[in-house]
């Protein structure tokens, strides 16, 4: 069985590993574009940071009721049934986590070549390269695993903090913002999408000590310190470039940098992107095995899934994972996938978040951590998920029915097993 070993700081430091990504050095251009003041820019973040701590103050309670690996597919199976569990489960193990993986290592590899290295033309190799040496960590223990994340993690908030107070003195007077060139709603689904993360370390619920009072301390601590990190680079953003910056996927780190590393930014911004990558896939390097273990324990996927090795991780998992990841790497279309389950997602994400309606209608009272102002978080929470489901339908249908037989595909793995 999978053992308790990992503190309260090393699970908050998993949630900010998995939350803050190179997202962050592109969204801010997106929001700028869509706004037109500065207050407006950072309401848009706090509102993110806002909508990603109700669901962290609802799932909190839910990871104390159940402080077992697998995180929400556990909710979902208690609240909802197998079918439900299965399908959520089906979707994480499959582009939630092996798919987000493969996608962020090949973008890894890409600007690893941009900083300089000679890599060009072996993105697939990189990026497989990537993916078998993070496992290969994980294989020597949760310690290990976590120790490498943690690592990670602090290098790539060290790194964001130094490039927004380096640009922050080394800006001219402020100057106003140009007028919106975008329409705001264009702001807020990346702004939602870059404070994805929030609750990893729900899935390592049965290797985490004292669980009732580190998952909800983990999920709560993470998420209000990656908002305060992202309203401070977004302010020192304003302040540097007035939200003016050009197109790119690095567009807004890369503006702040121009304005003091001047030839040098290019390369400085594509090492912090290729590092806080790094960090985001070791920490779901980690977090991903955790839903198959749970899912294999309930016979939801072949038993052989839920052994443990005798370093205490779950070896069967973490090789399911790699090989799905690996094979993304090669199939090439891991865009298109996530653009099809999106939908699914975020529909998952609310539902589990739900769970807590069900638990305290069946007469459950919290003993340790209970939702403060319940209900008013979960509503919330479950609320903005159906709107930003919503949109993601109105806006590609075609995407969000193929994501719907994307989850029914799942459903012949669940008969059989």
């Amino acid at each position: 069985m999978l053992e308790r070993k990992l503190s309260g700081w090393q699970a908050t430091l998993l949630v900010v590993g998995a939350m803050v990504g190179s997202g962050i050095l592109a969204t801010p251009a997106l929001v700028a574009a869509s706004s037109s003041s500065a207050t407006m820019v950072m309401l848009f973040w706090l509102g993110g940071g806002f909508y990603a701590m109700m669901g962290a103050l609802s799932q909190a309670e839910l990871a104390a009721r159940y402080p077992e690996a697998g995180g929400d597919y556990v909710f979902l199976r208690e609240a909802f049934g197998k079918l439900t569990a299965f399908l959520s489960g089906w979707v994480s193990l499959t582009v939630g986590f092996a798919g987000a993986i493969a996608g962020l290592a090949l973008t890894c590899a890409d600007y690893l070549a941009r900083a300089g290295l000679p890599l060009e033309g072996y993105g697939g190799f990189v990026a497989s390269l990537i993916i078998v040496a993070l496992t290969a960590v994980n294989l020597l223990g949760v310690e290990k695993g976590s120790a490498t994340q943690a690592i990670l993690t602090v290098g790539k908030v060290v790194g964001l903090l130094v490039l927004a107070v380096v640009a922050w003195f080394g800006a001219g007077p402020a100057r106003p913002m140009a007028a919106p060139s975008a329409p705001i709603w264009a702001a807020l689904l990346p702004v939602i999408f870059t404070y994805s993360g929030w609750n990893d370390s729900i899935y390592l619920g049965s290797e985490i000590v004292r669980p009732r009072r580190n998952l909800p301390l983990s999920l709560i601590a993470g998420t209000a310190g990656v908002t305060l990190l992202y309203l401070l680079f977004n302010f020192a953003y304003l302040r540097v470039t007035a939200g003016s910056a050009g197109s790119g996927d690095l567009a807004a780190a890369a503006s702040m940098a121009e304005r003091t590393l001047g030839g040098q930014a290019s390369l400085a911004v594509s090492v912090l992107a290729a590092l806080m990558l790094l960090g985001t896939i070791a920490a779901l390097v980690v977090s991903g095995p955790r839903i198959a273990w749970a899912m294999a324990q309930d016979r939801a996927l072949p038993p052989w899934f839920g052994k443990v090795s005798r370093r205490g991780v779950p070896a069967p998992s973490l090789y399911l994972q790699a090989g799905i990841a690996l094979a993304f790497v090669q199939i090439g279309t891991v865009e298109q996938i996530f653009s099809w389950v999106g939908f699914a997602i975020v529909v998952f994400s609310g539902l589990a978040t739900a769970c807590v309606f069900v638990e305290r209608a069946r007469g459950y009272v919290p003993k340790g951590y209970r939702i403060p102002l319940y209900p008013l978080p979960p509503l919330i929470y479950v609320a903005g998920s159906l709107a930003i489901a919503a949109t993601v339908l109105y806006s590609n249908p075609w995407d969000t029915a193929w994501g719907v037989g994307f989850i029914v595909a799942g459903l012949p793995i669940y008969w059989l097993s």
